[in-house]
């Protein structure tokens, strides 16, 4: 496990602000997992703990992914950056993070597509 992988791990879990005007809370069940803290609702509208989305993206970026997009069936919604820093009350580490992630998947994406169109190989 990266070191970076590490440091996401072990910091402690994050909960929103129940004064925070700029969300919406809801009721029931997080739509993504199990964490029981404080729901917001995404712009989707499913809801979503820091933590749960904060691990779904971790998830979709270790998949080679460079955009996020909601996890729930039959909802392709894609989620702005902005909105997943503010929702997942993301770290400037964890921002940092995501970013070079998705800048490296974007990059890899654009090269195969070359490669494909080019009839290369490029190696991961």
């Amino acid at each position: 496990m990266s070191s970076n992988k590490m440091q996401t791990c072990k910091c402690k879990e994050k909960c929103y602000d129940p004064n925070d005007t700029t969300l919406t809370f809801v009721e029931g069940e997080d739509d993504m997992d199990y964490y029981k803290s404080l729901r917001a609702r995404m712009s989707c509208g499913h809801s979503v703990t820091p933590m749960s989305l904060t691990s779904w993206c971790h998830h979709l970026l270790d998949q080679g992914e460079s955009r996020f997009v909601c996890g729930q069936p039959d909802c392709n919604a894609e989620w702005s950056h902005e909105e997943v820093c503010k929702m997942a009350l993301l770290t400037p580490a964890e921002i940092k993070y995501f970013e070079k992630k998705m800048l490296s998947s974007t990059v890899m994406n654009y090269l195969e597509t070359i490669s494909k169109l080019l009839n290369l190989n490029v190696q991961k």
